[in-house]
């Protein structure tokens, strides 16, 4: 897969007072938990936080390599690394984070990975 399209797009969040420009290509996955989603990059040490809902976060990256592999979280497949099938569906970055897949995504994961 072509990851070439998320060279210098990026998305504007603001975090307690701050705001931040980050690029798609440097977000590994974005996690939701109730209205704070935290978005989770290759350079920083610790997440971002935002009150932005992953559905608005979803609508910005779609069709630049992202998956949504469960209903709180939002990956780059740019940083997939492995998976694991069965019934632990589980989802690995190149940064040894694993993510587990919902069962209704999961055909529809391992279908966008072998094209």
């Amino acid at each position: 897969m072509d990851y070439s399209n998320q060279k210098d797009k990026t998305i504007i969040v603001r975090e307690k007072g701050k705001v931040h420009q980050i690029f798609f290509e440097n977000i590994v996955y974005v996690e939701c938990d109730g209205y704070v989603s935290k978005i989770h990059t290759n350079d920083e040490l610790k997440p971002i936080s935002c009150s932005v809902l992953l559905k608005e976060i979803e609508e910005k990256v779609e069709g630049y390599g992202f998956y949504r592999i469960n209903r709180k979280t939002i990956v780059n497949l740019k940083y997939f690394k492995s998976y694991i099938s069965g019934k632990k569906r589980c989802f690995e970055t190149t940064t040894e984070v694993k993510m587990k897949v919902s069962r209704r995504k999961w055909c529809v994961f391992r279908k966008n990975l072998d094209k």
